[in-house]
């Protein structure tokens, strides 16, 4: 609905007013027939409540009194409000953490305030975008504000509507429900196309075998990032290019991408974002088949930075594949037991310490099917899923189990289609 209504004396968004009187009504457990009845018709209010028809004042108002909703508040400036829920989204979607956490606790102590207010919801939204974003909390922490939401989608703006669609579904991507988040993040996208949604979407279908679509996304991204001067999204655009190209096998293009994340990162002095970059270009040159290349970018990975699962992991796996053992014994010894604590670390580690210590053996059989790959597919690492059927499927036809060799085959096909 684009309408406003006088109320008091004071304009309101008819949007607004709808969300607040469908999410009260639903927390206050009214039914429809139960807040209109005397007032209005369902249907009036229903069709009202999913932004389809405004209401008259005098009917909005009788709902409000019935749901002890007051108007009359210490809320003056909503525009002021906005303003800061923009500067704050800004904040976030260019990685200003700091800058978005000063704006969020001024509006948190506001929060009294706007609770009795139509724009409570759009809090919430924008509390969620921060909690999604900035703390990363996971979707179970934060289920019960998406399912109260989704009950009111309806009645948002367009402008909020995307913006909800977006930051659950990068609440979903986050937890690994990757359709639920996907879809959502294609709703927002046709509700309103950004250069943050593009991003989103594209670093999302990255990571969930839809590279091809990954590149589309993040390239309209990066030309628009790359126009407004936001050098520090374009480099995380070109670092994703880069993986979505790998993951298709387009290593040119790959390698350009990742030269130009590389090449701006220092340039920039972004030095968090050389530890991903790193990574990055180990893995492309595991994929590759590069073997020598993806020990010399693991180690330097390594020796970079603490956060070195993933290179220790590719380091080892490109010595595997050179027969060079004594190379991954030395990993083994510094790390293994180190990772104990942290489980995909360990877990990783100990697959490829299978591998060349216990290839032949049945605990390669029991730990892989029982232990492994269960907890991998569970978390829905599909990188490390592949490897480690792959590595299986070596096993299995090494001791004719062929049955469960082709099962893996077929999974394994299924999964890259």
């Amino acid at each position: 609905m684009d309408h406003t209504t006088v109320i008091n004396e004071k304009i309101y968004d008819m949007n607004f007013l709808a969300a607040w009187i469908k999410y009260t009504r639903i927390k206050k457990h009214y039914s429809q027939e139960a807040l209109c009845h005397g007032i209005c018709s369902i249907s009036h209010l229903s069709y009202f409540e999913n932004g389809k028809k405004p209401l008259r004042p005098e009917i909005i108002q009788l709902l409000l009194q019935r749901l002890s909703l007051n108007l009359n508040n210490n809320l003056t400036n909503i525009g002021h409000i906005r303003q800061k829920f923009n500067t704050m989204t800004s904040y976030i979607e260019t990685f200003d953490h700091k800058g978005a956490k000063k704006i969020y606790d001024e509006l948190i102590a506001i929060e009294q305030i706007l609770s009795t207010s139509p724009y409570y919801i759009e809090f919430q939204i924008y509390t969620l975008i921060y909690n999604t974003f900035v703390i990363n909390d996971k979707y179970d922490d934060l289920r019960n504000n998406v399912e109260m939401l989704d009950k009111i989608a309806d009645s948002l703006s367009n402008e909020l509507k995307s913006i909800y669609f977006l930051v659950s579904g990068k609440l979903m991507i986050n937890t690994e429900l990757n359709e639920q988040g996907l879809e959502r993040l294609q709703t927002s996208r046709k509700i309103k196309e950004t250069t943050w949604i593009n991003y989103t979407l594209g670093r999302a279908c990255c990571f969930s075998n839809s590279s091809s679509k990954g590149t589309y996304y993040l390239e309209k991204a990066l030309v628009n990032y790359e126009n407004s001067g936001l050098y520090l999204n374009a480099i995380w655009c070109h670092n994703y290019l880069g993986v979505c190209y790998s993951n298709l096998k387009l290593y040119k293009s790959a390698e350009k991408h990742f030269n130009a994340a590389l090449t701006s990162a220092k340039h920039f002095q972004f030095d968090d974002l050389l530890s991903h970059i790193y990574t990055s270009i180990s893995d492309l040159y595991l994929n590759k088949g590069d073997y020598e290349k993806c020990i010399e970018w693991s180690l330097i990975g390594i020796n970079y930075t603490c956060r070195h699962n993933i290179c220790v992991y590719n380091y080892i796996l490109a010595n595997i594949n050179l027969k060079q053992y004594d190379s991954c014994d030395i990993m083994f010894e510094k790390y293994l037991n180190e990772d104990i604590q942290n489980k995909f670390s360990y877990s990783i580690l100990y697959f490829l310490y299978l591998v060349v210590h216990h290839f032949d053996d049945e605990l390669f059989y029991n730990e892989i099917k029982n232990n492994l790959l269960p907890y991998f597919e569970s978390i829905k690492r599909l990188d490390i899923v592949r490897d480690v059927k792959l590595k299986f499927i070596e096993y299995l036809e090494n001791h004719r189990k062929y049955k469960e060799a082709n099962q893996l085959y077929k999974e394994l096909l299924s999964e890259t289609m």
